[in-house]
């Protein structure tokens, strides 16, 4: 919450957030769910709607149907303090994930509960998604509070905490889409574990509740949307056709894990780059010294005082890189993972976490796009299962410390908290300069188009990401296939000037010949985003 006004709420980081914020405010204000077009008689098809992805039915069209709780729950915050308390509202989930994880950490072993709450908070890209109007945080601390039940109920041999599994599954699909997985995933680690556990009645009531109440979470929310759009409801996204990750291929699923696990940066930054494999290399070699040969402390103190170095060197080199990979931004699961046994796992309730957060880990993977969350600070598909895992990693971190001197073992936890401290604040970094680029591109239109004014854009994100004037100007999405025609539409219904956004000068700029084109904003050589003002009068 300090971060708050360092990060700033003005801006978003992901066009999914633009999309929330205006179905959010429509509702809060007393509009409802169905946002109109701006200008049905230049598009009656409604093909150049200005929000991508968004839900279509009868009735007409949502912006974000698709989980109409978290809407509901945005809507409310905005009531209170607008957009402010909506961010506050995602920091709320990282905040209870990070409780909840250290809650199942305490029942791990006691030592590690502390620990937990700070790894999770501010040590994961948990911090980051709490920046984010997506509701990841939301949705993880649900999660983790169905695994947490479902522990405490094998542990007690508690119906009444085995049936609170449901409530907390139920929660968290209806905030995230891949939270369906994890519920599955929970109840079939629930199932094979009532083959070999006597009484095998909760987990079997753990596996019931967990799995039934996913699906019906889901088929009920479907239902939902059905009620809010109206029959025949369908993703509107005419641009992009909202892609089916399911059609994408092998190598679409193998190009998406190395994307969201793996790849250290969005830009290509070779130097950067390298050094974030560094440090991640580092931090692995200093965690398997520790485990073949735990006696001999130089090499592990070596492999993390190089580890250190690196993420300090990445920092300077690229102190607002967006990193998409999960093991890039969390140096502290690198350790863990390489040094997870079978140690770690001698409870039921280590082995439960364990089970369902890989099932669900291998589940994502084998569903997600090849471009992964599009634009995302360590693969934000994957974050319901951090505060899952987190208390697993960190036991087997606890429980290999005591195996080294005390000296190497606090230089090691040094170096590892300098890995984990330069990450937090390259995340601080990257979504303060999202956000900086963001609010850049909704000012040159903002200055470019006069209230009331036509906006065009072939760039499908900029009617979201402008949310913040989205209701004062009137958005049209266009193919650039179709640029022409819409501009002729546009025309012929009296609109013959208007504001044109592209990212892509050099296919665009032909259609509109022979027309009066005046550069507003965008670099002189035609990259980047272009603002235009044309006149074709």
């Amino acid at each position: 919450m300090a971060l708050v006004p360092l990060i700033g709420t003005g801006s978003s980081f992901s066009a999914d957030e633009g999309a929330a914020i205006v179905q959010a405010t429509s509702l809060s204000s007393g509009d409802g769910w169905i946002v109109e077009h701006p200008l049905p008689e230049v598009d009656p098809t409604g093909a150049s709607y200005p929000l991508e992805l968004s839900e279509r039915g009868a009735a007409g069209t949502a912006p974000f149907a698709k989980h109409p709780l978290y809407a509901l729950l945005l809507a409310g915050a905005d009531r209170l303090a607008g957009i402010t308390a909506m961010v506050l509202l995602s920091l709320l989930g990282t905040v209870a994930a990070a409780g909840l994880a250290a809650t199942l950490a305490t029942r791990l072993d006691p030592a590690i509960g502390r620990p937990t709450v700070w790894v999770v908070g501010l040590g994961s890209p948990l911090l980051f998604d709490g920046y984010l109007v997506i509701a990841h945080s939301l949705g993880a601390a649900a999660g983790a509070g169905a695994v947490l039940c479902a522990v405490m109920a094998l542990d007690r041999r508690s119906a009444a905490l085995a049936a609170a599994v449901g409530p907390c599954v139920a929660l968290a699909v209806l905030l995230r889409s891949e939270a369906l997985l994890l519920g599955l995933a929970l109840a079939a680690v629930a199932g094979a574990t009532a083959l070999r556990r006597r009484p095998a009645w909760p987990a079997l009531v753990v596996a019931a509740t967990a799995g039934g109440a996913a699906m019906a979470a889901r088929f009920g929310e479907k239902l939902w949307v059905g009620t809010i759009v109206g029959r025949g409801g369908n993703v509107a996204g005419t641009v992009t056709g909202g892609g089916v990750a399911a059609g994408e291929g092998l190598r679409g699923k193998v190009d998406g894990f190395v994307l969201t696990w793996l790849t250290p940066n969005y830009s290509g930054d070779t130097g950067h780059g390298l050094l974030l494999l560094l440090m991640v290399a580092a931090v692995a070699a200093a965690a398997v010294c520790a485990r073949r040969r735990p006696e001999r402390g130089r090499p592990v103190v070596l492999a993390g005082l190089v580890a250190a170095v690196a993420a300090t060197g990445a920092l300077v080199a690229g102190p607002r890189m967006v990193v998409p990979g999960l093991l890039m931004t969390f140096p502290v699961a690198v350790a863990g993972l390489v040094l997870l046994g079978r140690r770690s796992l001698d409870s039921i309730g280590a082995r439960m976490a364990t089970g369902t957060a890989a099932i669900f880990v291998m589940a994502v993977a084998a569903t997600q796009y090849s471009t992964g969350g599009s634009g995302e600070w360590g693969g934000r598909y994957f974050a319901l299962a951090i505060p899952v895992a987190v208390p697993v990693l960190l036991l087997a971190l606890y429980r290999h410390r005591d195996l080294l001197t005390p000296d190497v073992a606090r230089r090691s936890v040094a170096a590892l908290a300098v890995c984990s401290v330069v990450m937090s604040v390259m995340a601080v970094g990257s979504i303060r300069g999202a956000h900086r680029v963001t609010a850049d591109m909704v000012d040159a239109v903002e200055r470019a188009a006069p209230e009331g004014g036509v906006v065009v854009t072939t760039y499908p994100a900029m009617p979201r990401f402008g949310w913040s004037i989205f209701e004062s100007r009137r958005w049209l999405l266009s193919t650039p296939s179709d640029l022409d025609g819409l501009v002729g539409r546009l025309a012929a219904n009296g609109v013959h000037e208007f504001t044109f956004v592209t990212r892509d000068l050099a296919r665009d700029r032909p259609t509109l010949a022979g027309l009066r084109v005046v550069p507003a904003h965008g670099r002189a050589d035609g990259t980047g985003l272009q603002v235009f003002v044309v006149d074709g009068g």
